[in-house]
């Protein structure tokens, strides 16, 4: 990133910028390790963001795998224009679910972060890092007792079974929390195979995805200006923004069929290594701010 004035700090994104965010969100989207928290782990410890504006630049680039799911789920989402489909209830009830959870958990941290930081007295990098660790490794132990695949059905899927699924969806409005990671193991747990397991997963990502955009949106205040959009501080170019998320969305599809062809991957380790490597990334930061 580069700075760039226009009366406040502002940050304008470059391509090189660009690509790597394309290429990071394109591949780990698909993994349990939240993408949204790794995102904002980049942006806060080596773009020098605020938190805030570190989500919402997360949440922008989870349009372009929100495009990969879209296609490469087509003939679901055109299933979807008949009402009465079973996928097309379970993903409205599951919205639901996931807006009464997800909804109250931003407002809380977009108003209340930097209170509670000034009152731990805690840099907020650190304090941010240390929350995402805590997060990644709590979900690799879910992953981590998730059962072996059951031999229900999308079809039988009830009502209060959605509505719990998309409950516990919006808690991945958490940074660190693996929106995959725990609706995948929520599925199984109440018995559906894998396959309709990880099919109705990504599904219901798409809402998800686009509800969280807008909220954060209008929460973080935005303007579309002749050349670039405006999300608080951020400023996106908008021919830059277009081609980050067809990047993205093409990133998002190619490494999509490579880990479906993939069986029996240590998603759980992954979570756990990457949190415990988050949480030694907090203290070497704390050192290195106490040292210097």
């Amino acid at each position: 990133m580069v700075n760039y004035s226009l009366g406040v700090c502002q940050l304008l994104v470059n391509t090189i910028d660009a690509l790597l965010m394309a290429v990071f969100q394109g591949i780990i989207e698909w993994l349990p390790i939240s993408s949204e928290g790794q995102l904002s782990l980049l942006f806060v410890n080596f773009y020098g963001m605020n938190e805030n504006e570190a989500i919402t630049l997360a949440l922008l680039l989870h349009i372009g795998t929100m495009i990969s799911v879209l296609w490469f789920f087509r003939s679901d989402f055109r299933e979807m224009s008949n009402l009465n489909a079973k996928i097309t209830e379970v993903t409205l009830i599951a919205t639901l679910g996931t807006g009464i959870t997800a909804v109250p958990i931003v407002l809380i941290f977009k108003n209340y972060w930097d209170q509670w930081t000034n009152i731990l007295q805690i840099q907020t990098d650190i304090l941010f890092t240390v929350i995402i660790g805590i997060f990644l490794v709590l979900t690799g132990l879910i992953l981590k007792n998730q059962p072996e695949q059951g031999t229900r059905e999308l079809e039988s899927v009830t009502r209060k079974e959605a509505l719990i699924l998309g409950m516990i969806q919006g808690f991945a409005a958490l940074p660190g929390i693996s929106r995959s990671g725990v609706t995948i193991t929520v599925l199984l747990v109440i018995g559906l195979t894998q396959r309709d397991a990880l099919r109705t997963s990504f599904i219901i990502s798409v809402p998800a995805v686009l509800g969280a955009t807008v909220l954060e949106f209008i929460l973080s205040g935005f303007s579309i200006q002749p050349n670039a959009l405006i999300v608080g501080t951020i400023i996106f170019p908008h021919l830059l923004l277009s081609f980050t998320i067809f990047l993205t969305a093409i990133i998002g599809i190619i490494t999509m069929q490579s880990l479906l062809k993939l069986k029996n991957l240590p998603y759980d380790k992954f979570c756990i290594v990457f949190g415990v490597g988050t949480i030694l990334l907090a203290i070497l930061l704390f050192i290195i701010q106490v040292v210097t």
